[in-house]
Protein backbone atom coordinates (compact mmCIF):
# COMPACT_ATOMS: atom_id res chain seq x y z
CA UNK A 1 0.00 0.00 0.00
CA UNK A 2 1.39 3.38 -0.99
CA UNK A 3 1.92 5.72 1.94
CA UNK A 4 0.45 9.28 1.79
CA UNK A 5 3.32 11.68 1.04
CA UNK A 6 1.72 15.09 1.63
CA UNK A 7 -0.77 16.76 3.92
CA UNK A 8 -3.45 16.78 1.18
CA UNK A 9 -2.92 13.06 0.52
CA UNK A 10 -3.18 12.26 4.22
CA UNK A 11 -6.38 14.32 4.54
CA UNK A 12 -7.92 12.55 1.54
CA UNK A 13 -6.93 9.17 2.94
CA UNK A 14 -8.41 10.08 6.34
CA UNK A 15 -11.71 11.16 4.75
CA UNK A 16 -11.84 7.98 2.67
CA UNK A 17 -11.16 5.85 5.72
CA UNK A 18 -14.00 7.41 7.74
CA UNK A 19 -16.57 6.76 4.97
CA UNK A 20 -18.47 3.54 5.60
CA UNK A 21 -18.77 1.05 2.74
CA UNK A 22 -22.00 1.15 0.70
CA UNK A 23 -21.72 -2.08 -1.25
CA UNK A 24 -21.45 -5.38 0.61
CA UNK A 25 -18.17 -7.29 0.38
CA UNK A 26 -18.05 -10.28 -1.99
CA UNK A 27 -17.68 -12.63 0.98
CA UNK A 28 -21.07 -11.49 2.32
CA UNK A 29 -22.82 -12.28 -0.97
CA UNK A 30 -21.19 -15.71 -1.08
CA UNK A 31 -22.29 -16.48 2.50
CA UNK A 32 -25.85 -15.37 1.73
CA UNK A 33 -25.98 -17.63 -1.31
CA UNK A 34 -24.52 -20.62 0.57
CA UNK A 35 -26.72 -20.32 3.69
CA UNK A 36 -30.01 -19.84 1.85
CA UNK A 37 -29.13 -22.57 -0.65
CA UNK A 38 -28.54 -25.05 2.17
CA UNK A 39 -31.86 -24.18 3.79
CA UNK A 40 -33.81 -24.43 0.53
CA UNK A 41 -32.08 -27.68 -0.35
CA UNK A 42 -32.92 -29.09 3.13
CA UNK A 43 -36.56 -28.08 2.70
CA UNK A 44 -36.61 -29.82 -0.70
CA UNK A 45 -35.18 -33.02 0.83
CA UNK A 46 -37.92 -33.08 3.48
CA UNK A 47 -41.16 -32.14 1.71
CA UNK A 48 -43.26 -33.09 4.69
CA UNK A 49 -41.71 -30.36 6.87
CA UNK A 50 -42.17 -26.68 6.02
CA UNK A 51 -39.58 -24.06 7.01
CA UNK A 52 -42.40 -21.72 8.04
CA UNK A 53 -43.49 -24.26 10.68
CA UNK A 54 -40.12 -24.13 12.49
CA UNK A 55 -39.86 -21.63 15.32
CA UNK A 56 -37.81 -19.51 15.32
CA UNK A 57 -37.72 -19.33 11.54
CA UNK A 58 -34.43 -20.68 10.06
CA UNK A 59 -34.07 -17.51 7.98
CA UNK A 60 -33.13 -15.71 11.19
CA UNK A 61 -29.69 -17.39 11.00
CA UNK A 62 -28.36 -15.66 7.83
CA UNK A 63 -30.02 -12.35 8.75
CA UNK A 64 -28.35 -12.22 12.19
CA UNK A 65 -25.00 -13.59 10.98
CA UNK A 66 -24.70 -11.16 8.08
CA UNK A 67 -25.80 -8.19 10.19
CA UNK A 68 -23.35 -8.99 12.98
CA UNK A 69 -20.43 -9.68 10.66
CA UNK A 70 -20.73 -7.18 7.79
CA UNK A 71 -23.16 -4.48 8.93
CA UNK A 72 -26.45 -2.98 7.80
CA UNK A 73 -26.12 -3.39 4.04
CA UNK A 74 -25.35 -7.10 4.15
CA UNK A 75 -28.05 -7.69 6.79
CA UNK A 76 -30.65 -5.89 4.66
CA UNK A 77 -29.70 -8.01 1.64
CA UNK A 78 -30.08 -11.16 3.73
CA UNK A 79 -33.47 -9.96 5.01
CA UNK A 80 -34.60 -9.15 1.46
CA UNK A 81 -33.57 -12.63 0.24
CA UNK A 82 -35.39 -14.21 3.19
CA UNK A 83 -38.56 -12.22 2.45
CA UNK A 84 -38.36 -13.12 -1.23
CA UNK A 85 -37.99 -16.84 -0.52
CA UNK A 86 -40.87 -16.65 1.96
CA UNK A 87 -43.11 -15.00 -0.65
CA UNK A 88 -42.09 -17.56 -3.31
CA UNK A 89 -42.79 -20.48 -1.02
CA UNK A 90 -46.27 -19.15 -0.34
CA UNK A 91 -48.06 -17.82 2.72
CA UNK A 92 -50.33 -19.98 4.87
CA UNK A 93 -54.02 -19.66 4.21
CA UNK A 94 -56.17 -17.33 6.26
CA UNK A 95 -58.15 -19.13 8.97
CA UNK A 96 -61.93 -18.80 9.12
CA UNK A 97 -61.79 -17.04 12.45
CA UNK A 98 -58.95 -14.63 11.52
CA UNK A 99 -59.60 -11.09 10.51
CA UNK A 100 -57.74 -9.62 7.56
CA UNK A 101 -55.61 -7.48 9.92
CA UNK A 102 -54.68 -10.46 12.06
CA UNK A 103 -53.80 -12.45 8.93
CA UNK A 104 -51.48 -9.69 7.58
CA UNK A 105 -49.87 -9.33 10.98
CA UNK A 106 -49.26 -13.10 11.15
CA UNK A 107 -47.61 -13.37 7.75
CA UNK A 108 -45.61 -10.10 7.84
CA UNK A 109 -44.54 -9.81 11.48
CA UNK A 110 -41.45 -11.96 11.02
CA UNK A 111 -40.20 -10.29 7.76
CA UNK A 112 -40.60 -6.89 9.45
CA UNK A 113 -38.57 -8.17 12.42
CA UNK A 114 -35.86 -9.38 10.00
CA UNK A 115 -35.59 -5.87 8.55
CA UNK A 116 -35.59 -4.26 12.01
CA UNK A 117 -32.92 -6.65 13.28
CA UNK A 118 -30.77 -6.04 10.20
CA UNK A 119 -30.98 -2.26 10.64
CA UNK A 120 -30.43 -2.19 14.41
CA UNK A 121 -27.70 -4.79 14.71
CA UNK A 122 -26.09 -3.69 11.44
CA UNK A 123 -25.70 -0.09 12.64
CA UNK A 124 -23.78 -1.21 15.71
CA UNK A 125 -21.52 -3.25 13.45
CA UNK A 126 -21.03 -0.30 11.08
CA UNK A 127 -19.84 1.85 13.96
CA UNK A 128 -17.30 -0.82 14.85
CA UNK A 129 -16.17 -1.00 11.22
CA UNK A 130 -15.72 2.79 11.07
CA UNK A 131 -13.70 2.77 14.29
CA UNK A 132 -11.57 -0.07 12.96
CA UNK A 133 -10.81 1.87 9.79
CA UNK A 134 -9.76 4.91 11.81
CA UNK A 135 -7.40 2.75 13.88
CA UNK A 136 -5.95 1.21 10.71
CA UNK A 137 -5.33 4.68 9.29
CA UNK A 138 -3.63 5.78 12.51
CA UNK A 139 -1.41 2.72 12.47
CA UNK A 140 -0.44 3.39 8.86
CA UNK A 141 0.33 7.03 9.62
CA UNK A 142 2.37 6.13 12.68
CA UNK A 143 4.26 3.51 10.67
CA UNK A 144 4.99 6.10 7.98
CA UNK A 145 6.21 8.60 10.58
CA UNK A 146 8.34 5.97 12.26
CA UNK A 147 9.91 5.03 8.94
CA UNK A 148 10.56 8.72 8.15
CA UNK A 149 12.14 9.29 11.58
CA UNK A 150 14.28 6.17 11.22
CA UNK A 151 15.41 7.28 7.76
CA UNK A 152 16.19 10.76 9.07
CA UNK A 153 18.14 9.28 11.98
CA UNK A 154 20.18 7.10 9.62
CA UNK A 155 20.96 10.05 7.36
CA UNK A 156 21.84 12.20 10.35
CA UNK A 157 24.12 9.52 11.71
CA UNK A 158 25.84 9.14 8.35
CA UNK A 159 26.26 12.91 8.16
CA UNK A 160 27.69 13.07 11.68
CA UNK A 161 30.09 10.22 10.86
CA UNK A 162 31.25 12.04 7.73
CA UNK A 163 31.77 15.24 9.74
CA UNK A 164 33.71 13.35 12.40
CA UNK A 165 35.97 11.85 9.77
CA UNK A 166 36.43 15.22 8.13
CA UNK A 167 37.31 16.86 11.45
CA UNK A 168 39.62 14.02 12.42
CA UNK A 169 41.42 14.12 9.08
CA UNK A 170 41.78 17.85 8.59
CA UNK A 171 45.17 19.48 9.16
CA UNK A 172 45.96 20.61 12.66
CA UNK A 173 45.40 24.35 13.02
CA UNK A 174 47.26 24.67 16.32
CA UNK A 175 48.05 28.38 16.93
CA UNK A 176 51.47 27.40 18.32
CA UNK A 177 52.38 25.76 15.01
CA UNK A 178 51.30 28.86 13.10
CA UNK A 179 53.31 31.13 15.41
CA UNK A 180 56.31 28.83 15.03
CA UNK A 181 55.95 28.93 11.23
CA UNK A 182 55.83 32.74 11.32
CA UNK A 183 58.94 32.80 13.51
CA UNK A 184 60.81 30.35 11.28
CA UNK A 185 59.91 32.28 8.12
CA UNK A 186 61.03 35.54 9.73
CA UNK A 187 64.38 34.02 10.76
CA UNK A 188 64.90 32.47 7.32
CA UNK A 189 64.25 35.80 5.62
CA UNK A 190 66.58 37.61 8.05
CA UNK A 191 69.47 35.17 7.46
CA UNK A 192 69.17 34.30 3.76
CA UNK A 193 67.15 37.17 2.28
CA UNK A 194 65.79 36.99 -1.26
CA UNK A 195 66.95 33.45 -1.93
CA UNK A 196 64.62 32.11 0.76
CA UNK A 197 61.43 33.90 -0.32
CA UNK A 198 59.98 30.99 -2.33
CA UNK A 199 60.63 28.12 0.15
CA UNK A 200 59.70 30.21 3.19
CA UNK A 201 56.49 31.37 1.48
CA UNK A 202 55.51 27.77 0.67
CA UNK A 203 56.22 26.49 4.19
CA UNK A 204 54.36 29.33 5.90
CA UNK A 205 51.24 29.12 3.71
CA UNK A 206 51.16 25.31 4.08
CA UNK A 207 50.81 25.74 7.85
CA UNK A 208 48.71 28.92 8.02
CA UNK A 209 46.28 28.11 5.15
CA UNK A 210 46.63 24.42 4.24
CA UNK A 211 45.18 23.43 0.88
CA UNK A 212 45.33 26.97 -0.52
CA UNK A 213 47.00 28.42 -3.64
CA UNK A 214 48.63 31.84 -3.34
CA UNK A 215 51.04 34.15 -5.15
CA UNK A 216 53.48 36.77 -3.87
CA UNK A 217 54.25 39.92 -5.90
CA UNK A 218 56.78 42.75 -5.66
CA UNK A 219 55.66 46.28 -6.53
CA UNK A 220 57.40 48.83 -8.71
CA UNK A 221 56.34 51.79 -10.79
CA UNK A 222 55.46 49.58 -13.76
CA UNK A 223 53.19 47.16 -11.88
CA UNK A 224 53.25 44.04 -9.73
CA UNK A 225 55.69 41.26 -10.69
CA UNK A 226 55.44 37.67 -9.51
CA UNK A 227 58.04 36.52 -6.97
CA UNK A 228 56.77 33.23 -5.55
CA UNK A 229 53.76 30.95 -5.77
CA UNK A 230 52.39 28.04 -3.80
CA UNK A 231 50.17 25.35 -5.27
CA UNK A 232 51.44 25.67 -8.86
CA UNK A 233 54.74 26.41 -10.64
CA UNK A 234 55.74 30.05 -10.94
CA UNK A 235 56.01 29.81 -14.73
CA UNK A 236 52.44 28.55 -15.00
CA UNK A 237 50.90 30.97 -12.51
CA UNK A 238 48.01 33.02 -13.83
CA UNK A 239 48.41 36.80 -14.02
CA UNK A 240 52.19 36.65 -13.62
CA UNK A 241 52.30 40.45 -13.82
CA UNK A 242 49.73 43.12 -12.94
CA UNK A 243 50.31 46.36 -14.90
CA UNK A 244 50.13 49.74 -13.23
CA UNK A 245 47.01 50.64 -15.21
CA UNK A 246 45.12 47.67 -13.79
CA UNK A 247 42.37 48.33 -11.27
CA UNK A 248 43.84 45.72 -8.92
CA UNK A 249 47.16 47.58 -8.93
CA UNK A 250 45.47 50.85 -8.02
CA UNK A 251 43.52 49.14 -5.25
CA UNK A 252 46.51 47.39 -3.69
CA UNK A 253 49.35 49.88 -4.29
CA UNK A 254 47.76 53.32 -4.62
CA UNK A 255 44.93 52.85 -2.11
CA UNK A 256 46.64 50.23 0.11
CA UNK A 257 43.28 48.42 0.41
CA UNK A 258 42.73 44.76 1.20
CA UNK A 259 39.98 43.14 -0.87
CA UNK A 260 38.24 39.76 -0.92
CA UNK A 261 35.31 38.08 -2.64
CA UNK A 262 33.31 38.36 0.58
CA UNK A 263 32.30 41.87 -0.50
CA UNK A 264 30.68 42.96 -3.75
CA UNK A 265 33.25 45.72 -4.33
CA UNK A 266 36.15 43.38 -3.59
CA UNK A 267 34.82 40.79 -6.01
CA UNK A 268 34.55 43.42 -8.74
CA UNK A 269 38.11 44.62 -8.17
CA UNK A 270 39.55 41.12 -8.15
CA UNK A 271 37.67 40.34 -11.39
CA UNK A 272 37.85 36.52 -10.96
CA UNK A 273 41.63 36.67 -10.49
CA UNK A 274 41.63 35.24 -7.01
CA UNK A 275 39.88 35.02 -3.67
CA UNK A 276 41.62 37.82 -1.77
CA UNK A 277 44.48 40.29 -2.12
CA UNK A 278 46.31 42.35 0.51
CA UNK A 279 49.09 44.93 0.24
CA UNK A 280 52.48 44.36 1.84
CA UNK A 281 53.87 47.51 3.38
CA UNK A 282 57.48 48.35 4.05
CA UNK A 283 58.59 47.92 7.68
CA UNK A 284 57.83 50.80 10.02
CA UNK A 285 60.47 53.51 10.05
CA UNK A 286 61.94 52.46 6.72
CA UNK A 287 61.28 55.87 5.11
CA UNK A 288 61.11 59.32 6.53
CA UNK A 289 58.09 60.48 4.58
CA UNK A 290 55.98 57.45 5.34
CA UNK A 291 55.54 53.78 4.55
CA UNK A 292 54.89 52.49 1.07
CA UNK A 293 53.45 49.34 -0.51
CA UNK A 294 56.26 47.02 -1.56
CA UNK A 295 54.23 44.02 -2.71
CA UNK A 296 51.00 42.09 -2.77
CA UNK A 297 49.90 38.72 -1.42
CA UNK A 298 47.06 37.29 -3.52
CA UNK A 299 45.13 34.20 -2.55
CA UNK A 300 44.16 32.24 -5.66
CA UNK A 301 42.19 29.46 -3.99
CA UNK A 302 41.33 28.48 -0.42
CA UNK A 303 39.11 25.89 1.33
CA UNK A 304 35.60 27.27 1.99
CA UNK A 305 36.05 26.89 5.76
CA UNK A 306 38.75 29.59 5.72
CA UNK A 307 36.52 32.22 4.09
CA UNK A 308 35.58 34.38 7.06
CA UNK A 309 36.29 37.80 8.52
CA UNK A 310 39.75 36.70 9.77
CA UNK A 311 41.09 35.85 6.30
CA UNK A 312 42.36 39.32 5.37
CA UNK A 313 44.10 40.00 8.72
CA UNK A 314 45.75 36.57 8.48
CA UNK A 315 47.04 37.32 4.98
CA UNK A 316 48.37 40.71 6.13
CA UNK A 317 50.25 39.03 8.97
CA UNK A 318 51.74 36.46 6.59
CA UNK A 319 52.70 39.10 4.04
CA UNK A 320 54.43 41.23 6.67
CA UNK A 321 57.09 38.55 7.10
CA UNK A 322 58.30 39.14 3.52
CA UNK A 323 58.14 42.94 3.64
CA UNK A 324 61.93 43.51 4.18
CA UNK A 325 62.89 41.24 1.27
CA UNK A 326 60.31 42.80 -1.04
CA UNK A 327 61.37 46.30 0.00
CA UNK A 328 64.85 45.57 -1.31
CA UNK A 329 63.37 44.69 -4.69
CA UNK A 330 60.69 47.39 -4.91
CA UNK A 331 61.49 50.70 -6.55
CA UNK A 332 59.68 53.79 -7.74
CA UNK A 333 56.67 53.47 -5.43
CA UNK A 334 55.84 56.68 -3.54
CA UNK A 335 55.38 56.48 0.21
CA UNK A 336 51.93 56.58 1.70
CA UNK A 337 50.78 59.77 3.38
CA UNK A 338 51.25 59.85 7.17
CA UNK A 339 47.47 60.10 7.62
CA UNK A 340 47.14 56.65 6.14
CA UNK A 341 49.13 55.18 9.00
CA UNK A 342 46.62 56.06 11.69
CA UNK A 343 44.81 53.10 13.26
CA UNK A 344 42.30 53.29 16.05
CA UNK A 345 42.60 50.76 18.91
CA UNK A 346 39.55 48.89 17.61
CA UNK A 347 41.28 48.47 14.23
CA UNK A 348 44.48 46.86 15.52
CA UNK A 349 45.36 44.02 13.19
CA UNK A 350 46.41 41.43 15.73
CA UNK A 351 43.13 41.72 17.64
CA UNK A 352 41.27 40.54 14.52
CA UNK A 353 43.40 37.41 14.16
CA UNK A 354 41.86 34.24 15.55
CA UNK A 355 45.36 32.94 16.29
CA UNK A 356 46.10 35.63 18.92
CA UNK A 357 42.76 36.00 20.71
CA UNK A 358 42.93 35.78 24.45
CA UNK A 359 46.35 37.45 24.84
CA UNK A 360 46.54 40.17 27.46
CA UNK A 361 50.08 41.35 26.69
CA UNK A 362 50.98 44.33 24.56
CA UNK A 363 49.78 44.30 20.97
CA UNK A 364 52.58 44.04 18.36
CA UNK A 365 52.86 46.88 15.91
CA UNK A 366 51.09 46.02 12.72
CA UNK A 367 51.11 47.41 9.17
CA UNK A 368 48.54 50.13 8.60
CA UNK A 369 45.89 48.97 6.14
CA UNK A 370 42.82 50.78 4.94
CA UNK A 371 40.25 48.13 4.04
CA UNK A 372 38.05 48.81 1.06
CA UNK A 373 34.46 49.59 1.91
CA UNK A 374 32.40 46.43 1.74
CA UNK A 375 28.86 45.94 0.54
CA UNK A 376 27.16 42.83 1.78
CA UNK A 377 25.82 40.71 -1.03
Amino acid sequence: MKEPTSTADRSAASAAATLLPVLPPPAALIEIAVLFSLMVFGDWLHPGMELADIRPHPFWIPVLLLSLQYGTVSGMIAAAVAIGLTVLSGFPEQGPSETYFNYLLKIWIEPILWIGAAVLIGQFRMRQIGRKQELILQVQELSSQRAAIADYARNLRAHCTALERQIAGRPDGNPLRILQALHDAHDAMAMRGDSEIGPAFSRLLAVALPGSRATLYVADSDGLNLVAAIGKPVAEAEHAAVPAADQLYRTIVAEASAVSVLSREGEQRLATRGVAGVPILAPAGSTAAGRRVVGMLKLEDVPPSALDDTLLPALIAVGGVFAPALQARASGIPALAPAALVLTPSQKLWRHLRWFRGQETGTPESPPIRKASTVTR
